[in-house]
């Protein structure tokens, strides 16, 4: 019967038969060591057939190769050893291909993988032969070699027990791919920890940084208040009308700088004591309902609509420090007033994510953030408004990780900003 190409397939569409898995680099470089190791010991007449990209991993193998009794064919475009015999192919669709075929009296088996944008593989192994017969019979179609046909008919090929191994290959890989990805998650999980635990260290040097600071100012700042009401009483006894008008409005304006200055150093003080957290068993529907409620003149003075949406028709009875969450909430809807224009509408979305995670989501119609200030959002100090002190966010943040919940940007762009705030049911 004569053979008919397959035109322009990969390996990966030759074998559609065979659901690919995803690999490790790790799982791939055992899968291929399992196999070359299984049939140098088995000590069989054989026939390998490789094309791989990177040689690196693989390099200790593909040297006991090169000393072994197997004759070996390459189909890569970097010769893997001046004793592998080199096969040009000529096939864009294979270009992406990588794979091992070992054909041997009483053992065949076929690992192939492909590389992703991601960094991972998808591919598949089988020692079913008819696989293996199915890529090298596809392989000389594309580029046929006599010699490669020769040492391949002079095998006494028995696979009467050959199948049998596939499926517990399979059931090995899945588990060996299983630990791997186990690892993957708890090696990505202590990342985040570590990330956590210095991002609180460099909080709390932040924090003695502010306590000093609001100590050493506030002396001096007091005396300058006492100074400005000796100016200001004192006005009414200069002579001049003009002056002590004058006398009296510089007095007033250095008054007015020190109380917006107590301000701030108020807030840094508070930042930097360790944070206390109260919890009561409460309704957070009354807490929400009390901020907004608190807020509702500011967005009605600004011609802002401000609006609660509740998938709840219940009370959402959570352990939590209500005067705590009402504050960090309130710093999020008021940054959401202020970047808010005549007729816009900030909404807050009040829904049960899982069974056991409550959201509350602020969405807003400003011009959104910048890409380059996104990352630097909840760092303390940093701020894009003239007269913020970058410390509202950072302090929301603080407050609702230290409920065991979370506060992150969920989206932003030209048509508005939504922040999320979850906390645990």
């Amino acid at each position: 019967m004569k053979k008919v190409k397959l035109i322009d397939s990969s390996i990966s569409k030759l074998m559609n038969h065979i659901t690919c898995e995803i690999y490790t680099k790790q799982t791939l470089v055992s899968l291929f060591r399992c196999l070359v190791e299984t049939i140098l010991e088995s000590g069989n007449n054989s026939v390998i057939l490789i094309k791989m990209k990177d040689t690196k991993d693989f390099q200790g193998l593909l040297n006991r190769l090169k000393y072994s009794e197997s004759n070996v064919y390459s189909y890569s475009e970097i010769g893997e050893s001046d004793n592998f015999t080199r096969i040009e192919v000529n096939d864009s669709y294979l270009l992406n291909d990588e794979f091992l075929v070992i054909i041997a009296d009483r053992f065949s088996s076929c690992l192939f993988w492909e590389e992703t944008k991601t960094g991972i593989y998808q591919g598949f192994c089988s020692l079913n032969p008819d696989d293996t017969n199915k890529i090298f019979e596809h392989l000389q179609l594309i580029s046929n070699n006599k010699n490669l046909e020769k040492d391949l008919s002079e095998l006494k090929q028995d696979r009467r027990s050959n199948e049998k191994f596939t499926t517990i290959l399979r059931k090995f890989t899945e588990s060996f791919e299983n630990q791997q990805m186990d690892l993957i998650c708890a090696d990505t999980e202590l990342k985040e920890l570590q990330k956590k635990v210095n991002q609180s260290e460099k909080f709390t040097s932040i924090g003695q940084l502010c306590s000093t600071i609001a100590h050493e100012i506030r002396n001096p700042l007091g005396m300058i208040n006492l100074y400005a009401k000796i100016i200001s009483k004192n006005a009414d006894e200069v002579k001049s009308t003009a002056i002590s008008k004058s006398l009296k409005g510089a007095a007033s304006t250095i008054t007015s700088a020190i109380t917006n200055l107590e301000d701030l150093l108020t807030q840094l003080s508070n930042f930097s004591k360790p944070l206390t957290i109260t919890k009561t068993f409460d309704d957070l529907n009354v807490a929400v309902n009390d901020v907004v409620n608190l807020v509702k003149p500011a967005f009605d003075e600004k011609l802002v609509n401000l609006s609660i949406v509740n998938k709840f028709n219940n009370k959402i009875k959570i352990d939590f420090d209500r005067p705590k969450i009402s504050q960090a909430l309130l710093n999020i809807i008021k940054n959401a007033l202020e970047i808010s224009k005549q007729g816009d509408m900030v909404e807050l979305f009040i829904t049960l994510k899982d069974e056991k995670t409550v959201s509350i989501l602020v969405k807003d119609q400003g011009t959104g953030i910048a890409l380059k200030d996104r990352a630097k959002l909840f760092t303390p100090f940093f701020t894009t408004k003239k007269e913020g002190t970058g410390l509202g966010l950072a302090r929301s943040k603080k407050i609702i990780e230290a409920h065991g919940g979370n506060l992150n940007l969920i989206s932003t762009d030209e048509s508005g900003t939504t922040f999320e705030l979850t906390l645990q049911i």
